[in-house]
């Protein structure tokens, strides 16, 4: 009698063949869907292979090529028909992708310097079925141009250090804008507009995420300005009780209310006479309160809370945000003509994400800073390392750089330092996260970072209100803090863009 057709998922090896028919038309039947699994797998795994950005090696258990992806081609100018099907050990002495195969062991996000001039960043596991070890597949990234920058900045921050202290001793003054560090051309324009507005009284807006240095820009504008040496006064919009920010800004005459000093106190804008006002979070300010600053921007004169008598003041005005405040506008969350008379000169800092190449700068200005301060001296940052610090997203930006680095002082014995002094989800240069557990990126960390950038997307549209952003995304609100936390935006603020 023949044998019923079956279904292949879960059958392998002689469990298969065990089902197979020995004649007729049901094994051509099972034959043709033998084949045709065959080419899906084969189709898919080629696919797969072309899409990712490392090289990939599999060997099998002779160590032979069994395939080659484009990048290795790339990296090792090797055509994939000149390797596949010939030992690995003819090309590469010492390979990993061999030695876990041997051993029967993982590498993951490990140094290796397969050839004399190139670096990779290298996981490597062995290829097994039924107990047995068949081959080893390897993925490895290259850093070599990261290792010469590395190298480079080494010698260069020695030199930075010996020109610092010459100046030190000299006793010249470094410029007004010598804490905004970076050489990427989008910080080096940003600097450059900043420097050419400081001398004027123009008001200044600031925009920005959270930790790029908004509140350090603000102050190298005064500094380099007219009004030097003169009050430089911070308000953080977000920070003041609505009910009190009145108070506070214009100050009080006495018996203004229950409570009140009683020979009245001059407020903020008093203090800062003839220096400069820095209006930090200027989008968190009440839309009742949008008034009495335009007011003050248009006639410098303002009235103190019980007072009749105006109070003139000669001032200077830059403000600062991380919002989108012309979202804000069109939802009735901020006064069109405030805008416009904050908006004379705009200055819009790039986040540390969109600047990589000044990581490697801020990172050893930083080993400096708080090498000095913790009485440690390290003087290299190994490529690894450096790798890990160049890839992640940074949603603190410089902020965050600068604690973790912070951290890796405090945590490393010795000069050189120490992979474990960094947290774990920034340890892996191909962009794994927090979510992650560990595993290599590929298409996940592309998931991440798209959807990463769709959230704050989202966010930036609804002025930073997280249930206009679920609506938006068409989401639960519940589901969006969940993807927040998870992919690290989450703030302490409520209702806030992601940094």
């Amino acid at each position: 009698m023949a044998r019923k057709n079956v279904p292949l998922q879960g059958l392998e090896g002689d469990a298969l063949l065990d089902r197979v028919p020995r004649s007729g038309a049901d094994a051509e039947r099972l034959v043709r869907r033998l084949e045709a699994a065959l080419l899906r797998t084969e189709a898919t795994l080629a696919s797969v292979l072309d899409a990712t950005e490392d090289a990939v090696c599999v060997v099998d258990t002779e160590e032979r090529v069994t395939a080659w992806n484009r990048k290795a081609e790339q990296l090792w100018e090797i055509k994939a028909a000149d390797i596949l099907g010939r030992n690995i050990n003819e090309f590469f002495p010492n390979l990993m992708v061999t030695r876990v195969a041997r051993e029967n062991r993982e590498v993951r996000g490990e140094y290796h310097q397969p050839l004399p001039g190139t670096h990779v960043l290298i996981n490597a596991v062995p290829i097994s079925a039924g107990g047995a070890v068949l081959g080893g597949v390897s993925a490895e990234k290259d850093i070599t141009e990261i290792v010469h920058l590395n190298r480079a900045l080494t010698k260069a921050s020695l030199e930075v250090r010996q020109l610092q202290e010459a100046v030190q001793k000299g006793g010249q003054v470094a410029g007004a804008f010598r804490h905004l560090l970076g050489h990427h051309p989008r910080m080096r324009d940003v600097i450059a507009l900043a420097g050419r507005a400081a001398p004027t009284d123009a008001t200044v807006l600031i925009r920005g995420e959270s930790g790029t240095g908004k509140e350090i820009l603000a102050r190298a504008v005064h500094d380099a300005g007219r009004r030097a040496g003169k009050p430089f006064i911070v308000i953080n919009c977000g920070a003041i009780p609505h009910d009190l920010f009145e108070s506070e800004i214009f100050g009080y005459e006495e018996g203004a209310f229950t409570g009140a000093n009683r020979k009245g106190k001059p407020g903020l804008l008093e203090l800062a006479e003839g220096g400069t006002v820095f209006l930090d979070e200027i989008g968190e300010l009440p839309v009742a309160l949008q008034v009495k600053l335009l007011r003050v921007l248009q006639d410098r004169k303002f009235y103190r809370v019980g007072g009749y008598q105006p109070v003139s003041v000669d001032v200077r005005v830059i403000a600062a945000t991380n919002r989108q405040l012309k979202n804000m506008i069109s939802s009735g969350l901020f006064r069109e003509d405030l805008y416009y008379r904050l908006n004379v000169i705009n200055l819009e800092i790039p986040p540390l994400r969109e600047r990589q190449s000044d990581i490697p700068e801020l990172t050893y200005h930083f080993l400096q800073e708080y090498g000095h301060l913790y009485g440690k001296e390290i003087e290299e940052v190994p490529p690894h390392v450096m790798a890990s610090l160049i890839s992640y997203p940074w949603p603190g930006n410089v902020r965050e750089l600068k604690n973790t680095v912070e951290r890796l002082v405090i945590l490393t014995e010795g000069n050189v330092a120490d992979t474990g002094a960094i947290p774990g989800y920034m340890q892996d240069p191909a962009g794994r996260g927090p979510a992650d557990g560990g595993k290599p990126a590929g298409l996940h960390s592309a998931t991440e970072r798209a959807e990463r950038e769709t959230i704050f997307q989202a966010l930036q549209e609804a002025g930073g209100n997280r249930t206009v952003a679920a609506g938006i995304l068409n989401i639960p609100r519940s589901t969006l803090y969940y993807k927040m936390n998870r992919l690290g935006l989450l703030e302490t603020k409520k209702d806030r863009p992601p940094d």
